[in-house]
C-alpha cells in the first residue's frame, strides 16, 4: 500500500492511489470520512494550529486532531462535518478521550480493543446502568 501525504501550509493532505476506498476517522469528533481510489483528502486544522497525531490500523487511518477545528476536503469539495462547526475544547487530548470512553467499548475512539483485564468501579457500574 502506498499513499503520499504531505504537510504544507497549515493543511494535511493524503491521496489513495490504492484500488480501495480508505476509511480516515477523525477523532474527537467521532467522524468517518471515505477516501475513494485516486482521490486526495485534505484536512485544515485551526490557523496557526497543527493537525495532530496520526495512526495507521490494517483497515482505516485515524487522525487524532489537537486543533479546536478541522475542516475537511476530498478533491477539493469541502465535507460537511461537526470538526467544521463544533470546536473542541482546549487541552482536549487523545488519553483524556480513552479515559472517558474506557467503560464503552461501543463508542471507543480510534477502535481501540477492550481490556478484558480493567476493573469497573461500582460508581461506573452505576452509571452504566443508569445510562449516563
Amino acid at each position: 500500500m502506498l499513499i503520499a501525504m504531505a504537510e504544507l501550509d497549515n493543511q494535511w493532505s493524503l491521496s489513495n492511489p490504492r484500488r480501495d476506498e480508505l476509511l480516515v476517522w477523525l477523532e474527537p469528533w467521532a467522524e468517518e470520512f471515505v477516501v475513494p481510489t485516486r482521490s486526495t483528502i485534505t484536512m485544515r486544522p485551526s490557523i496557526g494550529r497543527t493537525l495532530g497525531e496520526v495512526e495507521w490500523t490494517p483497515d482505516h487511518l485515524i487522525v487524532w486532531a489537537s486543533a479546536p477545528m478541522v475542516e475537511v476536503f476530498i478533491d477539493d469539495m469541502r465535507q460537511d462535518s461537526a470538526s467544521a462547526a463544533i470546536s473542541v475544547p482546549e487541552g482536549l487530548t487523545k488519553g483524556m478521550l480513552n479515559i472517558v470512553f474506557a467503560g464503552q467499548p461501543a463508542a471507543r475512539l480510534g477502535g481501540a480493543p477492550v481490556n478484558m483485564n480493567e476493573r469497573v468501579s461500582l460508581w461506573g457500574r452505576i452509571k452504566h446502568r443508569l445510562r449516563w
